[in-house]
């Protein structure tokens, strides 16, 4: 009995550092959450000059938009399940990769992302005003799917692991592609990205390190 609480209490000291040391993750977070207030208090005017809209992204060279738009959100729940995802596997995923891998990872997703989000409403005729960093957050997701292809038989057994990706699963399928409103064109754009980074990281440069906190 005391073997098995010093190696819970382990597990607990190793989880709180990951969350104390991803400052990327932290920083994203306290950022969205920042210009969510003041976008919808004393800034109602970052909607409008953010926000991601092809026809003004393309007819007048505001690319920018590409970028500020992963950081406004058009409601409380739509906030609080990006910013829910990022905390949980960001962490995750920050601790694992390094503060800089993790950070080309979460915007490249995110621009990329949105980029094929114009080129859908462009081949199908639709004009979109699209918020979010869910583009992001999917790149997230697709690179964890790689470590977890990658590593399947050694984790799969785990019930504790089955059941925390079972939970990451249905809040990512429930706030990327049911929630009403999502941008699945983006979502799908992120997911690749970051499954294709992980592709590289994880398999081509062998990072086959063990992804404390998911495992």
């Amino acid at each position: 009995m005391q073997e098995y609480r010093a190696s819970q209490n382990d597990f607990w000291t190793r989880q709180e550092q990951i969350y104390k040391t991803s400052y990327i993750s932290i920083a994203l977070l306290v950022i969205n959450i920042i210009v969510f207030v003041l976008s919808n208090t004393a800034m109602y005017w970052l909607y409008d000059k953010g926000a991601m809209v092809t026809d003004i992204v393309l007819g007048e060279g505001q690319y920018y938009r590409l970028f500020s738009a992963m950081f406004l959100h058009a409601d409380v729940q739509h906030l609080f399940n990006n910013m829910l995802i990022l905390g949980l596997a960001g962490a995750i995923v920050e601790h694992y990769t390094g503060h800089m891998f993790f950070l080309f990872l979460y915007f490249l997703s995110g621009i990329f992302g949105n980029m094929i989000s114009m080129a859908y409403e462009i081949q199908n005729g639709l004009s979109w005003i699209s918020v979010g960093a869910s583009g992001a957050i999917m790149g997230i997701v697709g690179f964890v799917t790689v470590w977890i292809i990658r590593n399947r038989r050694n984790f799969i057994r785990n019930r504790n692991v089955v059941f925390r990706l079972l939970l990451l699963a249905s809040t990512v399928l429930y706030s990327c592609f049911f929630q009403q409103g999502a941008n699945t064109a983006a979502h799908l754009g992120g997911f690749l990205t970051g499954f294709v980074l992980g592709v590289i990281n994880i398999v081509m440069l062998k990072n086959d390190k063990y992804m404390e906190g998911l495992a």
